[in-house]
C-alpha cells in the first residue's frame, strides 16, 4: 500500500541524506592515486598522481626532516596531475609529502611518500666506461661554467690507449692514468662524450692527476705529473724518457662533440722530480694556463728568475702559458718572493676569470708572519704555510702583488 508522507517530512529526509554523503556535492573527494615522487637534478622534487573528481584543488604538505611535521608547502590548480617542488636536495633527505585532494566538504591524503627512497635518482651518478679495481676514477674533476661538462681523472687506470677514444679494455700501462668527459643535454641526462689517454701513454705517467676546464667547456687541460719526457716547452721530444717524474700538461679542445689534442706542454727547465703539472688552473676563456711544480728546486725569486740554480730542493714553481690562435706559448716562470726549499709552492693554483690574477699556495712555507705582507723572513713556524697572489698588467708583464699569511699562524698548519 503506498503511503503518503507530509511534504516537511520530505524535507527533512532529504536533508539527512546530504548530510550522510547521499549527493556529490557533499562530498569531500577521494584521495589521489599513483602518488610518485622524482628529484631531479636539477634541485627539484617532481610529484606526479591521478586526477581525482570533485577536488577544487591539491595541497602539497611536508615534513622537511621527517620529524617536524607536517606543513602545507603549496595549493596546486584542479585537474592537475604533476607539480615541481624545488628544494634544496640535501636538506631534505629525510623529508616527507603527501597530497592533499580537497573541496568545500573537506580533504583526503594521499599515502606519504618519501625522499630517502628514491634520492639517488637526483644525485648524478657516474662511473668510468672502463671501472676497474684501482683505478681512482674520481681524483680531479672540473666543470665548465654552465654545468653542462664535466672532466673526471682517473690517475691509476691502467690501459696503454693512446689519445682519444682508444682501447680502453687493454690494461699493459699501469697506472698511465685516464680522463672521462661526461655532457649534459637539454633534458639533464649526462653522457660520456670522451674517454682521453696521452699522446704518449706509458705506465705511471699519472695522467688525469689535475684537471682544468675552459668556461665553455670547450678547451681541457690534464697534468700527468709523472710524465718523463726530457722535452722542454710546447711540442717537444714526447719519447724521450730521460727525465724520470719532470711531469706535463696535455690541451686538448672541442669541435662540436670531437675532442683533439691541441698542444703537448713541458717546463722550460723540465727536470727529474719537479711534478710539473700536479697543479693546473684555466682562464675562463682557455687562453691562459698556470701550472704548479711544487718539487721544482731553483733558487730563483720572483717573476723570471734563474731557472738553472737548483739550490732550493722542492721549492716549488708555477709557470704561466697563453695561447693566441691555436699555438701555446710561455708567458712567465714564477716563484715566491722568499723562496726557500721544501716550501712547496705552486702545490695548488688559481686564476681569476679574465686570467689576470693567479693565486699561488706554498704549504709548507716556514714563516711566522701574519695577516697580509708580514715578514716573510722569520722562518720559526715550520710549514705554516703561506699564499702568494700575482697580477698581470696590460703589457703582459707579471708581478707579486701581495704575500699572504693566516690571522693565527701555526707551525704545520698547512695553510695555502
Amino acid at each position: 500500500m503506498n503511503k503518503l508522507y507530509p511534504l516537511s517530512l520530505l524535507f527533512v529526509l532529504t536533508a539527512m541524506l546530504a548530510a550522510c554523503g547521499g549527493g556529490s556535492s557533499a562530498k569531500a573527494p577521494v584521495a589521489v592515486s599513483n602518488f610518485t615522487l622524482t628529484p631531479q637534478a636539477t634541485k627539484t622534487l617532481r610529484f606526479t598522481w591521478d586526477d581525482v573528481a570533485d577536488e577544487t584543488e591539491y595541497r602539497l604538505l611536508e615534513n622537511p626532516d621527517g620529524m617536524s611535521g607536517f606543513t602545507q608547502v603549496a595549493t596546486i590548480a584542479a585537474d592537475t596531475t604533476s607539480y615541481d617542488h624545488v628544494v634544496s636536495l640535501p636538506a631534505r633527505i629525510n623529508a616527507q609529502y603527501i597530497l592533499e585532494s580537497c573541496n568545500a566538504n573537506g580533504c583526503n591524503d594521499s599515502i606519504t611518500v618519501f625522499v630517502n627512497s628514491s634520492i639517488v635518482d637526483a644525485i648524478g651518478y657516474f662511473k668510468a666506461s672502463n671501472a676497474g679495481a684501482g683505478d681512482y676514477f674520481g681524483r680531479a674533476l672540473s666543470l665548465s661554467a654552465d654545468g653542462n661538462t664535466l672532466a673526471v681523472g682517473a690517475y691509476r687506470e691502467g690501459s696503454s690507449a693512446i689519445g682519444i677514444g682508444g682501447d680502453q679494455a687493454d690494461n699493459f700501462a699501469n697506472s698511465s692514468g685516464a680522463v672521462y668527459v661526461f655532457t649534459r643535454d637539454s633534458s639533464t641526462v649526462w653522457a660520456q662524450q670522451a674517454y682521453m689517454k696521452a699522446s704518449n701513454t706509458d705506465a705511471h705517467d699519472l695522467f688525469g692527476a689535475a684537471l682544468s676546464l675552459s668556461a665553455d667547456g670547450n678547451t681541457l687541460a690534464v697534468g700527468a705529473y709523472s710524465e718523463d719526457s726530457n722535452a722542454t716547452g710546447i711540442g717537444g721530444d714526447q719519447s724521450d724518457a730521460m727525465a724520470s717524474a719532470s711531469g706535463a700538461v696535455y690541451v686538448f679542445i672541442r669541435s662540436g662533440a670531437t675532442w683533439t689534442q691541441q698542444a703537448y706542454v713541458k717546463a722550460s727547465n723540465a727536470e727529474a722530480n719537479d711534478w710539473f703539472g700536479s697543479a693546473l688552473s684555466l682562464s675562463a676563456d682557455g687562453d691562459t694556463l698556470a701550472v704548479g711544480a711544487y718539487f721544482e728546486g731553483s733558487n730563483a725569486t720572483g717573476v723570471g728568475g734563474s731557472q738553472a740554480d737548483n739550490t732550493a730542493r722542492t721549492s716549488g714553481a708555477a709557470y704561466v702559458f697563453t695561447r693566441s690562435g691555436a699555438a701555446w706559448t710561455q708567458q712567465a716562470y714564477i716563484k715566491a718572493s722568499n723562496t726557500e726549499a721544501n716550501d712547496y709552492f705552486g702545490y695548488a693554483l688559481s686564476l681569476s676569470a679574465d686570467g689576470n690574477t693567479l693565486a699561488v699556495g706554498a704549504y709548507r712555507e716556514g714563516s711566522n708572519a701574519t695577516g697580509v705582507a708580514g715578514n716573510q723572513r722569520d722562518s720559526t713556524a715550520s710549514a705554516s704555510g703561506a699564499v702568494y697572489v700575482f697580477t698581470r698588467d696590460t703589457g703582459n708583464i707579471w708581478i707579486q702583488q701581495v704575500y699572504i699569511k693566516a690571522s693565527n699562524t701555526g707551525a704545520y698548519d698547512y695553510f695555502g
